[in-house]
């Protein structure tokens, strides 16, 4: 029998994702008809441009050039759904980041993006059909000598080197990261929220990456202007040549133009990310139990446990969140026997499931906490007030006592020699900055999965309250000692970490973006609440 992540994958995400890749390819043509506009748009003679514009939209140059980005974006965005996931990879230090841009998967990646970004700024090149079109130009007027054309060079090599930065962007800004939506909304609202976010973002990427590349251009820009120029037996131009200070700084039209190509490409691949998130995080509704032999192993429970393939258990959770509020016949379900036996199967399957990625948490959370006792410096004021209490005699022994147990401490807690290098390197002002701790990514990468915590506290609480006035058998209230009992622990070590953190956890991270784990600590005290609002005096 086929596994639900098999079943779910033919079946359900092969079609949002061709979804997502063909809305993508379709709005390129208005995307490519307002790189045209800009690129040719000129305030002094707006008739002249416009017409200039209309022209170039209608030609068959044009049409030809739509058809073959098309082609690339296509074969990039399918490429590119493999390097989406779930669970955020977050990296403690800057090395690890470097780290992580080195690996097999993200290198190839990387070329991937470097050879269609270089593909789309040569096709930039032909959509705008000026002097940045064509490697090589006449020298003169009714010349029949050429000369080779470095604005094209320098645009196309923008359209890779941007193809790379975005690979930095995508890993490394966690572009690749499926965030589910808190309200669930219509594909149509959500797309019209985010797509104005997607465009700011994707300006201040390239006004952020452009200032790297003039400088990268300045000083090696030479190299592949003059290896084309060798091979191609092609002159040098009159004007100045762009790795000058004169002829890059000043040269506004280009930088102009460089923007746009910058701008053209992040955005076009932002649209087709954004897109994607957006068909594969929308709500999908499991079964809670069927009859059909074939689908015995694809119902609520089995999306639940489902770990080979991680998107399907979150959209179970995300499932199993919004049945327990908004629906009240899925409720019943669930909170039936099943005949003959009269056992409530489907009740005790969710429910252990649910206490099991709670209590996970919960001791990795734990073990955590111990560590940073465990490491925190003995502060002294609290010795010297036990101190003062005993005698003379009995400060001589505690003195005694303390320093033999800091000599086995300092003993036995020698550090090894990769530990000292480690160290040595951190004290080193200029490789401190590569293995220094980023802010609070320490603890943040504890809690990178912890939606499905959240979605299983907020449901396992709502399906208690529910269960006050429609469960007919009273099978919740037998297992509400065991939720109420791994819900307060799970609270209680989430306090005690915010207060062994409170030093890290302090920092609001930019853009208002609230952290899981302040959700995970709003939802456990709502839940907490809802239930003892429910019960009352009856939970004694």
């Amino acid at each position: 029998m086929e596994t639900i992540d098999k079943w779910f994958y033919r079946e359900v995400m092969q079609w949002r994702t061709g979804a997502a890749v063909a809305w993508s390819v379709l709005v390129l043509p208005v995307t490519c008809m307002i790189y045209v506009f800009m690129s040719t748009l000129n305030i002094l003679y707006p008739v002249q441009s416009l017409g200039e514009f209309l022209s170039r939209c209608f030609s068959w140059s044009f049409i030809s050039c739509v058809i073959l980005l098309m082609v690339v974006n296509t074969a990039f965005f399918v490429y590119s759904k493999s390097t989406f996931t779930v669970i955020a990879n977050v990296s403690i230090t800057r090395f690890s980041q470097l780290i992580l841009l080195l690996k097999a998967p993200v290198i190839l990646y990387s070329s991937v993006c470097n050879v269609c970004g270089i593909i789309i700024g040569w096709i930039c090149t032909c959509l705008i059909n000026s002097q940045y079109n064509g490697l090589s130009v006449p020298c003169a007027e009714n010349s029949d000598v050429y000369c080779v054309n470095e604005h094209h060079i320098f645009l196309v090599l923008y359209g890779g080197y941007t193809g790379l930065m975005y690979v930095v962007y995508h890993y490394i800004g966690q572009n690749n990261v499926l965030q589910f939506p808190t309200l669930q909304q219509a594909k149509f609202f959500r797309v019209r929220r985010s797509i104005n976010q997607a465009a700011i973002s994707s300006i201040l990427h390239v006004f952020w990456q452009i200032k790297f590349f003039y400088i990268l251009y300045f000083v090696f820009g030479g190299i592949p202007r003059d290896f084309i120029a060798d091979t191609l037996s092609l002159k040098y131009g009159p004007g100045a040549r762009l790795d000058t200070l004169y002829g890059l700084l000043l040269n506004f039209g280009l930088f102009w133009q460089t923007l746009l190509v910058g701008f053209f490409i992040q955005f076009s691949w932002s649209i087709g990310s954004l897109l994607y998130k957006i068909y594969n995080t929308e709500y999908y509704e499991f079964p809670i139990a069927t009859m059909f032999e074939n689908f015995k192993n694809k119902c609520l429970v089995d999306a639940l446990t489902c770990t080979k393939l991680p998107i399907v258990q979150a959209l179970g959770f995300l499932d199993l969140n919004i049945l327990s509020k908004h629906s009240f016949t899925r409720r019943k379900e669930l909170f039936c026997l099943s005949q003959p036996g009269g056992h409530p199967h489907n009740w005790n399957k969710i429910l252990s499931v649910c206490i099991s990625v709670i209590q996970e948490l919960n001791d990795t959370v734990q073990e955590v906490n111990w560590k940073i006792l465990a490491n925190a410096p003995i502060r002294q004021h609290n010795i010297d007030k036990s101190v003062m209490n005993g005698s003379s005699s009995g400060l001589k022994q505690r003195l005694s006592s303390s320093e033999d147990s800091n000599v086995k401490s300092m003993t036995s807690n020698n550090p090894s020699v990769k530990e000292k290098i480690v160290t040595g390197l951190k004290k080193r002002s200029f490789l401190s900055f590569f293995f220094a701790d980023t802010p609070d990514d320490t603890h943040k990468n504890m809690f990178a999965s912890a939606y499905i915590q959240i979605w299983a506290v907020e449901a396992l609480s709502t399906l208690v309250s529910a269960s006050y006035n429609e469960d007919s058998f009273g099978i919740v209230q037998m297992s509400l000692g065991d939720i109420i009992v791994v819900i307060l622990n799970l609270q209680e070590n989430i306090d005690k970490h915010f207060k062994l953190t409170g030093g890290v956890t302090r920092r609001i991270q930019k853009d208002n973006d609230i952290s899981l784990k302040y959700s995970l600590q709003t939802s456990l005290k709502t839940s907490i609440y809802n239930i003892v609002n429910t019960f009352g005096r009856h939970l004694l």
